[in-house]
């Protein structure tokens, strides 16, 4: 049984992007969640990447239910930014100036590892329910190292839609799929994310035409043989 559960809030439990889920259904998930939880003993933490106003508005709209205490809403506040290197410091604010709403993805990692080293677990005690299989997933298996589930109804990869990859654990805004991995988290296989993050790299280092060339040049003398 996880000890922990972080939910991500854009992407999942409200609207980001061209996701919008059905917000009765989220509330409806959330309040059975929350009420096996606190009965299990788990604790819940939602998460945002978004700067303090934006994720604060975003939760007065979703109106978490009782049993989430307001200290376990983490968001990106003006100490985290504060607190960047320098580069990165100034990286967000060009970032928040040009889009308010913009999110830091990296800032669930940060405080997934905080969370824990003050709760004293360790990662195997935590579920991580997301969407993004770049910065949900693959960052997740190099940082906090948690397990991770992808949101069914909305397989992302950075923002943009895309199939879910196989291998990977998924859930649906549906009580029974999560209770089911906070039971007993199933066995999962990561190299198939591993390949679509590498073959996606390697498109961004030599070009997507090189990649191409190069497929074709591969089929040519498969066919030739």
């Amino acid at each position: 049984m996880k000890k922990i559960c972080f939910i991500e809030l854009e992407g999942v439990l409200t609207h980001f992007g061209d996701y919008k889920p059905d917000q009765k259904r989220v509330l409806k998930f959330l309040d059975t969640l929350c009420r096996f939880l606190k009965k299990n003993k788990i604790n819940i933490y939602i998460i945002s990447g978004h700067h303090e106003p934006i994720a604060i508005q975003k939760k007065s709209v979703l109106k978490f239910p009782k049993y989430i205490p307001l200290e376990n809403f983490l968001f990106v506040d003006e100490e985290y930014i504060k607190n960047k290197a320098e580069m990165d410091h100034t990286l967000h604010r060009q970032n928040l100036s040009k889009d308010p709403e913009f999110v830091d993805t990296f800032f669930k990692q940060i405080v997934i590892q905080k969370i824990l080293k003050e709760k004293k677990l360790s990662a195997k005690d935590a579920l991580l329910l997301s969407d993004d299989i770049w910065v949900d997933g693959y960052y997740t298996t190099r940082f906090s190292k948690v397990d991770f589930a992808i949101l069914s109804e909305n397989v992302v990869d950075r923002g943009k839609k895309i199939n879910p990859i196989s291998g990977l654990a998924y859930f649906s805004l549906d009580f029974d799929s999560v209770k089911c991995l906070l039971i007993n988290f199933p066995v999962v296989d990561t190299s198939a994310l591993d390949l679509y993050v590498f073959e996606e790299m390697k498109k961004v280092l030599v070009g997507q035409s090189f990649v191409d060339a190069v497929k074709r040049e591969l089929i040519k003398k498969q066919v030739n043989n």
